[in-house]
């Protein structure tokens, strides 16, 4: 999968980068930018690792950990204050996280393989952010996307050259697979690349944080699908509908949801 996105980074890009006007960005903007995608491909290989053990919705509401590792690394590398109300939010969210990555199936509290694969993935997004945040204040949106896209590419193609488990993968899917299945994948990364493209245009347009908080209604977005979704569509996403199972991502998702506005309070 990391590689069909790899594909699609290169597509996007070049598009990006004609429609621009083929702006060329200072050598430090470029590298942090292709630093930046590489990231997020890499981020992927790990994302879909994780995706195959678990619950979609399960896995939407740790990805709100990325707010908390932004957070972090604002107050390391970019010098940002974080102020008392910010704390709180840090701990609603970090509790709703735990809470939900209990593995409920072993006796007494342990957290799931999901839990530290997508604390990696965290780990590499937000890093991600802060390396653009270091080129989007002077360049506009779609500049950045270009190369920042092509940085996916960089990043795929690094995989596939040095990964030879990713890369026989590739190489028998693209050779097996049905041509229904892969116009459904290359959609599956247009749809990633246009929600990308939305989400800098946003930060392009109004506060960062309230971009956040909106983000962080995914959540329950994720939690509405993972039902409609089995019910109605049991051979391909079946995930725990119990009630006890969404009761539980609801409470904790309304406790990460109130630490995501907290998180987004600046002073």
């Amino acid at each position: 999968m990391p590689i069909y996105g790899t594909i699609m980074g290169l597509i996007m890009g070049s598009i990006f980068f004609v429609a621009t006007g083929f702006p060329v960005l200072p050598l430090r903007d470029t590298l942090l930018l292709l630093l930046s995608g590489c990231l997020i491909i890499w981020s992927a290989a790990v994302y879909f690792k994780a995706i195959s053990a678990d619950d979609a919705s399960k896995i939407i509401l740790l990805f709100q950990m990325t707010p908390l590792m932004v957070l972090l690394m604002s107050y390391i590398f970019l010098g940002e204050s974080i102020s008392a109300w910010q704390v709180v939010g840090f701990f609603l969210i970090f509790a709703s996280i735990i809470g939900v990555s209990d593995d409920a199936h072993m006796r007494g509290f342990q957290l799931t393989k999901t839990f530290w694969l997508i604390l990696l993935v965290t780990f590499m997004w937000a890093l991600s952010a802060i390396l653009v945040s270091f080129t989007i204040s002077a360049n506009s949106f779609a500049e950045v996307l270009s190369y920042e896209s092509w940085g996916l590419g960089l990043g795929g193609l690094m995989l596939y050259v040095f990964f030879p488990q990713i890369r026989n993968a590739f190489n028998k899917s693209i050779r097996e697979i049905r041509k229904v299945i892969l116009g459904v994948m290359f959609a599956n990364e247009g749809v990633f690349v246009a929600g990308k493209t939305m989400t800098f245009f946003a930060y392009s347009l109004g506060p960062t944080s309230l971009v956040s908080v909106l983000g962080g209604t995914q959540v329950f977005i994720g939690i509405i699908y993972g039902l409609i979704l089995t019910l109605f569509f049991p051979h391909i996403v079946k995930e725990d509908i119990s009630r006890k199972m969404l009761s539980r991502k609801l409470v904790f998702s309304l406790i990460l949801f109130c630490g995501l506005i907290l998180v987004s309070v600046n002073g």
